[in-house]
């Protein structure tokens, strides 16, 4: 997903590029008849921070193969709010980081309806583990939120400082300590991932990766790590840390997807973008032949039951000729040889995208 220091990279270099949204909004509004989902694709959209565009959330309903837009809103009676960098599914329930309004959203998986939100300061990435929700924060903590009563229950002293991506293995939380901006528009790039007690929340080592660390998958005892350099003499770059803690370099992305022991990425830096699909039993790097009818790839998922690749894309602006970083954006379906499904209209940002099955 698009974070705040690689905007202002990408603007340096031409792009106008800015994450996610942010309005005020009101926190009440009456739950109302909404979008049920059984199954499907649920696509989170960032927003745009700039012009005030908050975030939402669609639905690609495979009963219809259609884009269902604004379902949160519909099913809350109010916005989702600014920046919603993340979410996942968990035991029935809908966790969103919503960046810009320092809350945690909580929703019924089916009916989308949301329940009190946990205030977490700025917060960024989630994950799964037990009976908890673990949550990144730009203030460089991990809270720790109860499944059971849907609030927060423990954070952690401060790990790092810009918090990004976290994943659980190997009864630990490995944590993506990405960056920290200084003044005059200067940043120092991190190179490591904090591992974690979930218990306790106390830092057990810090495991040296490229720089730059922001997404976060474990696959088993494994765990896979995308950095995205410094912009300098250290480029994006996916890695493996093993059950011992060794790294090792499995290839450049951007972007990446776990589904069924395999990792779909996506390496799209500034000048060509380029698919490929690691099987992380064979150890097998295969190139992906997709992405004709793409301009810019925002983020890449996959169907864990049918093996179709899902990848969200910005339109081209008509003035710039650059990404559209302020309205409409597409999601294109493959199949898993590759071959174009269908392409879909959705919001502005499509950060996240959430394959959820509630039949």
């Amino acid at each position: 997903m698009k974070k705040y220091f690689l905007s202002f990279v990408c603007l340096l270099a031409g792009f106008v590029l800015f994450t996610a949204c942010s309005d005020d909004d009101n926190d009440g509004g009456r739950p109302v008849e909404g979008q049920v989902v059984y199954e499907g694709l649920l696509i989170l959209n960032e927003g745009q921070y700039a012009s005030h565009i908050n975030g939402s959330l669609d639905y690609l309903d495979y009963r219809t193969d259609k884009v269902v837009r604004n379902v949160f809103e519909t099913a809350n009676g109010r916005s989702l709010g600014g920046t919603p960098n993340h979410a996942i599914a968990a035991d029935g329930k809908i966790y969103i980081a919503t960046t810009d309004e320092n809350r945690v959203e909580i929703l019924d998986a089916k009916t989308l309806v949301a329940t009190t939100p946990v205030t977490v300061p700025q917060p960024r990435e989630l994950c799964s583990y037990g009976g908890y929700v673990y949550v990144t924060s730009y203030n460089g903590t991990v809270t720790k939120i109860s499944k059971t009563t849907g609030k927060g229950v423990a954070t952690s002293a401060v790990i790092g400082d810009r918090l990004e991506g976290i994943a659980a293995a190997n009864n630990s939380l490995y944590v993506c300590n990405a960056y920290l901006p200084g003044e005059n528009y200067s940043y120092t790039y991190h190179t490591n991932v904090v591992k974690l007690n979930p218990e306790t929340l106390e830092k057990q080592k810090d495991i040296t990766v490229n720089a730059n660390p922001n997404q976060i998958l474990a696959i088993g005892s494994n765990v896979y790590v995308c950095s995205w350099g410094n912009y300098n003499d250290a480029f994006e770059l996916v890695q493996q840390i093993d059950v011992r803690d060794n790294v090792t370099d499995i290839a450049p992305a951007t972007y990446m997807a776990a589904a069924n022991n395999k990792l779909y990425l996506v390496a799209s830096p500034y000048y060509m973008t380029t698919y490929s699909v690691y099987d992380t039993v064979s150890k097998e790097l295969k190139s992906l032949t997709i992405g004709s009818e793409i301009f810019m790839p925002y983020m890449i998922a996959a169907d864990p039951k049918s093996g179709d690749i899902f990848v969200s894309a910005l339109k081209q602006d008509p003035e710039s000729g650059y990404g559209d970083y302020m309205g409409g954006a597409t999601v294109v379906r493959y199949k898993s040889d590759g071959t174009h499904v269908a392409t879909y209209d959705c919001g502005t940002c499509p950060g996240t995208l959430l394959y959820v099955n509630n039949k």
